[in-house]
């Protein structure tokens, strides 16, 4: 890691202080000390820039932006990967340790062990800003619903169980159906009836937390998408779906027989989607390429501002080769955006040029 020009923004904090590891994708064996500041991550296209971002990601979120399954992460001539990262959040210093292999995870934090990854979520806050992300925008509502229920997650403990209790619920009621076409449904139409029954106490629990989500970030996404888009439209985002029980449980009622084909819940939150609108018309239909980059941004940067002001503390922002597909007056107002959070970011590039600011630090893999 060797200096490059110094941004010397005396307000950033050091959330990550360390990572090192070993038999993660192709980077066999890095020890890294970080500092304060912006860190650009520069190499050719192959040489582990996003891995490596990866690997943070996983350190601090207990989770991967690449894969479901953390063992894909294991480098191909290796038995397992190991990753040790030392944090700072809220003034509490915290020390990870995470190891997989084919057989399984096995966690540390701060000493104490863990059957899974998840332990980690929040230890160190984080967004991940990436190209992909145009998809906030433009793909499917999968997209959105897990860019909120992530920050619902952060934002309130409780709603981590909260969420698996309802997908819980969901994967049973689904089991009952789908056997129930085969005639071999346990429980009955009693078993059927105390699914259902579950299920519509707890999306109506999702619902409110979502709405209320959705309300708070909206000023926000309104706020970074004038600055990227040069006060250009104001954008409505809003989540419309917030039933009673008693409605709820009277639509699944109308849905009776075509679920039972179906095999499957046909309504509920892990089918709706968060409306984005520009002018009244929905985005995903009709908002230009630039314009989706635009809102996608402001939704990420929304979600720091946020946790922010729920953790009081600022999050890690990772960049990964967010520059080289947005235009100059963009690329600016990106820049312009991570000075004034001073958060700890990492930007990831195969080409320096590309950024609209200097580094604190550069780390040259390849």
């Amino acid at each position: 890691m060797h200096a490059g020009g110094p941004c010397k923004f005396l307000s950033y904090k050091k959330m990550l202080h360390s990572l090192n590891l070993c038999g993660f994708r192709n980077l066999q064996e890095y020890s890294l000390e970080f500092v304060k500041g912006i860190t650009i991550v520069s190499g050719q296209n192959g040489s582990g820039k996003s891995n490596l971002l990866e690997a943070i990601h996983i350190a601090c979120q207990g989770f991967s932006f690449k894969t479901g399954a953390l063992q894909e992460a294991i480098n191909w001539n290796a038995d397992n990967f190991v990753l040790r990262a030392k944090t700072l959040f809220n003034e509490e210093k915290n020390e990870a340790a995470v190891q997989v292999d084919k057989a399984g995870v096995r966690v540390k934090l701060n000493g104490k062990e863990f059957r899974s990854a998840s332990a980690l979520f929040g230890s160190a806050p984080l967004v991940f800003i990436s190209p992909e992300d145009v998809l906030l925008a433009k793909g499917s509502p999968e997209k959105r619903r897990s860019f909120i229920d992530e920050l619902l997650c952060f934002c309130k403990k409780s709603n981590l169980d909260l969420l698996r209790r309802y997908r819980r619920v969901l994967q049973q009621r689904n089991r009952w159906l789908k056997d129930n076409l085969s005639g071999n449904a346990i429980g009955g139409e009693y078993m059927f009836e105390a699914l259902t029954e579950q299920l519509a106490s707890l999306a109506v629990l999702v619902w409110k937390e979502r709405k209320w989500l959705c309300e708070i970030l909206k000023p926000h996404i309104n706020n970074f998408y004038q600055i990227l888009s040069n006060k250009a439209e104001e954008i409505d985002f809003s989540y419309t779906k917030a039933l009673d029980k008693e409605n709820f449980l009277q639509i699944l009622k109308e849905k009776f027989n075509a679920e039972r084909a179906a095999g499957t819940t046909l309504a509920g939150p892990h089918r709706d989607d968060i409306e984005l609108l520009m002018q009244g018309y929905l985005m995903r239909d009709f908002a230009s390429q630039g314009q989706c980059r635009s809102i996608a941004l402001a939704m990420k940067f929304a979600a720091a501002e946020l946790i922010e002001s729920y953790s009081s503390a600022k999050p890690i922002i990772l960049l990964d080769d967010v520059f080289a597909e947005l235009d100059n007056s963009r690329r600016e107002a990106v820049a312009q955006i991570v000075r004034q959070k001073s958060c700890q970011t990492f930007a990831a590039t195969p080409n320096i040029k590309d950024l609209p600011f200097d580094g604190d630090f550069c780390l040259k893999l390849g």
